[in-house]
């Protein structure tokens, strides 16, 4: 299941339904359809608390996750959906972000680049680049970064429904 809170302070300033449907299709790429994922939208105060009292960064930060599933699993009742974690977006960021558009290691992924990278773009990818941390995923090391980025070129052109840049 998939939970999307807005705070209100952002509610409305990106399509929640569509962010939405890319999370269920990220998942389903996954194999992790069944994983219970928070996504909140909310704005650069509260991400900077959250960065501030969770990593001792007293900055906002566009992306913030929290995973559910460290240290040993707990056996879950019967139908409930394994807890996958909380990713945090802040979409005042996500669209200053996206104002100097995509990053240049996304546009090479997307076919004909990404000169069109709307703000819902980036919390897409934002979204994208959490979950792959609640799975374990981190880009401190290089070769750590070079796979994440790697797993985030190709599935952000199916999360986006854009055509995936030919490989040379």
């Amino acid at each position: 299941m998939i939970s999307l809170l807005q705070r209100a302070t952002v509610r409305d300033r990106v399509a929640a339904r569509t962010l939405r449907r890319r999370a269920h299709r990220l998942l389903r790429g996954l194999g992790r359809v069944e994983a219970d994922l928070v996504i909140v939208l909310t704005d650069d105060a509260e991400i900077q608390a959250l960065n501030r009292d969770y990593r001792g960064k007293d900055t906002p930060t566009d992306v913030l996750s929290f995973p559910q599933e460290t240290g040993e699993a707990m056996p879950l009742p019967p139908g409930m959906a394994p807890p996958l974690g909380d990713v945090v977006i802040s979409v005042e960021t996500a669209e200053r972000q996206a104002a100097e558009g995509a990053l240049p290691r996304i546009g090479a992924a997307l076919a004909g680049g990404a000169a069109e990278w709307a703000p819902l773009d980036e919390v897409t990818f934002l979204m994208l680049h959490g979950v792959l941390h609640l799975l374990g995923h981190d880009h401190i090391e290089p070769d750590d970064a070079a796979r994440m980025q790697a797993e985030e070129a190709r599935r952000l052109p199916g999360l986006l429904n854009r055509k995936a840049a030919r490989s040379a």
